[in-house]
């Protein structure tokens, strides 16, 4: 481990430790934002951003164990304790979104990670609040989740998929639970039916169904940068553990993850990394995009390290004293990606998501 990923992951944790402190000037921001009609932070310490850090430092905790770094995991280890603690006492251990589900993988990732003890059985108990609220969440008629339902009955986002499916396909795997194995196909199955664009192959951010299902209407940028990494994402762990994984009769998902891997690949920017929009590989790169999508490419084994590798220095390059730049801002709606760049939570999540993996597949 290299010591500007050693900086990347203490940037991480102290991120993760402040992500619910709020300043006053950012106070103002958001009430100026949410006049517009703009997204606003929310009152929950599980949501995705907080999520994907989570989900990186998971990552790096593992990679950090290989190469013998004890204190680096100790730190680690502080900081999620510090966070469960956080939600625990000032939050009610709510789970309030589907976003939910990102924190959930990481909290199995760590949970597969430790021996029996305090942590473990904390991480064991979040991915069971997680999965039960999930089984109540809101459908449309084909029983996929919707995202956002207090806004709409029926549209479905590429990131309440991937993010549904990758935590539902882990659960299922790391206890033993057929039904929420079902439950992952199902969501991923219904999106390769309705979010694809038929030419390229690559997703649109969403769709909904009207008229009780006889129209489809997909929405949304086509091949989003994020979008498609949600969907990587969800697929890849999927995939991770398909019975029919390397068999030569692979399942329809574990075919679209083979598929959408090689597809992707070849929209890796000549100097590596992903543009905000997949297909603009001329665009500026997004570090928040390249992270999670060449993470779900390794996470499933759909590339090889060496087909990456460009992409995994454009991240490394991207770091500033450990914080990762160059990340897309936040997304308010199908088509609302406003061009601003800098270090995000998500951005610096994803990327160290990406490099833990970069040893591994």
């Amino acid at each position: 481990m290299t010591e500007r990923e050693k900086q990347i992951i203490n940037e991480a944790i102290a991120e993760l430790e402040t992500i619910m402190e709020v300043s006053l000037g950012q106070m103002a921001k958001d009430l100026v934002k949410s006049a517009l009609g703009r997204s606003v932070r929310t009152k929950d310490p599980m949501f995705w951003p907080a999520g994907m850090l989570i989900l990186g430092l998971a990552e790096a905790r593992k990679r950090a164990v290989s190469d013998g770094e004890e204190g680096l995991v100790d730190k680690i280890d502080e900081a999620f304790l510090g966070h469960i603690r956080l939600w625990k006492e000032k939050y009610d251990k709510k789970i309030s979104y589907i976003d939910d589900a990102l924190a959930g993988v990481a909290f199995i990732r760590l949970y597969e990670q430790l021996p029996d003890g305090r942590l473990r059985s904390e991480c064991k108990s979040i991915a069971e609040r997680i999965y039960k609220y999930l089984q109540g969440a809101a459908l449309d008629g084909e029983e996929t989740i919707v995202y956002n339902a207090d806004r709409s009955a029926c549209n479905v986002f590429a990131d309440g998929i991937g993010q549904t499916s990758m935590f539902l396909a882990a659960y299922a795997k790391t206890f033993g639970d057929a039904q929420a194995r079902k439950m992952a196909g199902n969501q991923l199955k219904n999106f390769l039916k309705h979010g694809l664009d038929e030419k390229s192959g690559l997703p649109y951010h969403g769709y909904a169904l009207l008229d009780d299902g006889a129209v489809c209407e997909k929405r949304g940028v086509l091949s989003w940068g994020r979008a498609a990494g949600w969907l990587i994402m969800g697929l890849s762990e999927y995939a991770k553990w398909s019975e029919t994984r390397g068999g030569d009769n692979p399942s329809s998902l574990v075919r679209w993850y083979r598929e959408l891997s090689k597809a992707l690949l070849t929209y890796q920017k000549p100097e590596g990394g992903y543009g905000w929009q997949v297909q603009a590989v001329d665009g500026h790169l997004d570090t928040s995009a390249t992270g999670m999508i060449v993470y779900g490419l390794l996470n499933g084994e759909g590339v090889s390290v060496g087909e990456v590798e460009a992409s995994l220095k454009a991240l490394l390059n991207s770091a500033e004293d450990g914080r990762v730049m160059s990340a897309l801002s936040s997304c308010d709606d199908f088509g609302v990606h406003y061009q601003t760049y800098g270090n995000y939570p998500w951005g610096q999540g994803a990327a160290l998501a990406a490099l833990a993996l970069a040893d591994k597949a």
